[in-house]
């Protein structure tokens, strides 16, 4: 295969997310950003009407026709965001050992430290002993004192809060659901549209997933769900988290304020290897370019997070405020295409002990449990069939040094089995569900593509080779290993073909 079709077929790996804002939403810039290396493109419902994401999501839709490309989209919902209240004066000062209340109700708005939230319960879900966090940890409290309707609190973090910071309770039960009234109402934006996920916040159980699905499913929307990862709860229900999700991300802004931030990396890595184990994808976001929103170039530490991510076996790397905000959307989107393939190409050279880089063992958890758990069972995903025929089609690609994996699938589930392989082979993935092309945009390893029919294993190569030889891909000579699924309209049995390029 000749190097400079290669990115084609998946040069990279490794998908890249990528936040629309101000900085981005022109369709020129969504352009470049595509030609860049974005795979999904997220419209953050934290911000904007749906008027504004309208336009956005066609503009998107014009560039994937545009470019030949599948673009997946991914409306990430607000969830529920607690915030303070007005503050008299708009800011004050947090003195060490001082003392504020919290109402569900103000009492006097002309005391700056009488406190409000959005959430007017929090007040009645706190208890003695509790800590507060405002403005992302940089101020804490304790709650001293709980009465009917407000909390007193003592400042043991001194800083500064000002009015509408964000507040964060770790490891309260909090009353309030993952689904808000404005969630409902953003859901009714995705019907009729090709939206192939939906990201979920807040979520602390494995019923927060089910409950958006059923909001899913009663508006006729097919979406797959993301489950962000961002509360101590997640953690502790991660695994029947992952069973119920499509995918899940790594939300590493909150995590970092929820739970001890010299824990995070311990759980993002315990988060990967829980989505591989049950064979979904699993994003890894929140300033992972930070710096880049200002400047055309990342820190040392920001190219040996976004590397290290890669290591670990995610799926996706996101870019939050880098592309949404930033000053140089397309350097960040390069830079990070950049780190991962150099990621990538470490992952498929050995070690000197013969070890491959990423492990495939199960990680600690953050409670030191170091024994692997099994892997969760799903109905609907890959069967055991299936899973072993991937298998074999992988060390099979490895072995012949194949230029190509083809697969044809309906529902995408034996080429996303396929990716979590991990191989070094490009993935070129048939369907003939549109809705599925895009959503495999996620898909590590996998260059989607949408054909109106399948048919036989004979069918698939053909087309696969001509389609492959009109885009000069494959060289005479090359091994292309053909991979087929289960496939309603002609439901044969999964099946293994090489084929070798005259």
């Amino acid at each position: 295969m000749a190097d400079n079709q290669i990115e084609l077929l998946g040069k990279v790996r490794t998908k890249i997310v990528a936040t629309v804002g101000p900085a981005s939403r022109d369709p020129a810039m969504l352009r470049r950003l595509v030609e860049a290396g974005v795979d999904v493109f997220r419209l953050n419902f934290s911000h904007g009407t749906h008027e504004e994401h309208a336009v956005t999501y066609e503009a998107i839709q014009q560039v994937g026709r545009d470019l030949g490309r599948r673009i997946a989209v991914l409306q990430d919902l607000c969830g529920p965001k607690i915030r303070l209240g007005a503050i008299a004066g708009d800011v004050v000062a947090c003195d060490l050992d001082a003392e504020f209340t919290l109402w569900r109700r103000r009492e006097r708005a002309d005391d700056p430290h009488q406190l409000t939230c959005t959430y007017e319960e929090l007040a009645d879900d706190l208890e003695v002993g509790q800590s507060i966090l405002f403005a992302d940890g940089a101020v804490a409290m304790d709650v001293v004192e709980h009465r009917p309707g407000w909390v007193r609190l003592k400042v043991t973090l001194p800083g500064r809060i000002r009015s509408n910071q964000g507040i964060n309770v770790p490891g309260a039960s909090l009353s309030v659901a993952a689904l808000t009234e404005k969630d409902l109402g953003d859901l009714e934006w995705t019907v009729g549209r090709e939206v192939s996920y939906v990201g979920l916040s807040f979520v602390r159980q494995a019923a927060d997933v089910t409950r958006l699905r059923a909001e899913l499913d009663a508006r006729g929307s097919h979406a797959r769900i993301v489950a962000k990862i961002e509360k101590p709860q997640a953690v502790a229900n991660l695994e029947s988290i992952v069973a119920e999700a499509d995918a899940v991300m790594v939300a590493r802004g909150d995590l970092g304020v929820e739970i001890d931030v010299a824990k995070v990396p311990a759980v993002q890595k315990q988060i990967i290897d829980a989505c591989h184990r049950s064979g979904i994808p699993v994003i890894t976001a929140t300033q992972m370019l930070n710096s880049m929103e200002s400047s055309s170039r990342p820190t040392r530490a920001e190219a040996t997070d976004v590397f290290n991510a890669v290591l670990d076996g995610t799926d996706a790397v996101m870019l939050s405020g880098e592309t949404a905000i930033g000053a140089y959307p397309v350097e960040a989107v390069s830079t990070m295409s950049q780190i991962a393939h150099e990621a990538e190409k470490l992952m498929f050279t050995p070690l000197r002990s013969g070890a491959p880089w990423v492990r495939s063992a199960s990680w600690p958890d953050v409670n030191g449990d170091e024994e692997p758990r099994p892997s969760v069972a799903r109905a609907g995903r890959v069967l055991p069939i299936t899973e072993a025929v991937v298998a074999a089609a992988s060390q099979v690609s490895q072995r012949l040094r194949a230029a190509l994996i083809v697969v044809a699938t309906h529902s995408g589930r034996t080429a996303l089995a396929l990716s979590k392989q991990r191989g070094s082979t490009p993935i070129l993935a048939l369907t003939d569900d549109d809705a599925v092309a895009h959503a495999m945009a996620l898909y590590w390893g996998v260059t989607p593509l949408h054909v109106p029919e399948l048919f036989d294993t004979g069918q698939v190569l053909a087309f696969a080779d001509q389609w492959c030889r009109e885009r000069d891909l494959i060289d005479t000579g090359d091994r292309v290993v053909v991979v087929r699924g289960v496939i309603p309209a002609n439901p044969s049995h999964n099946a293994i073909l090489v084929h070798e390029v005259e």
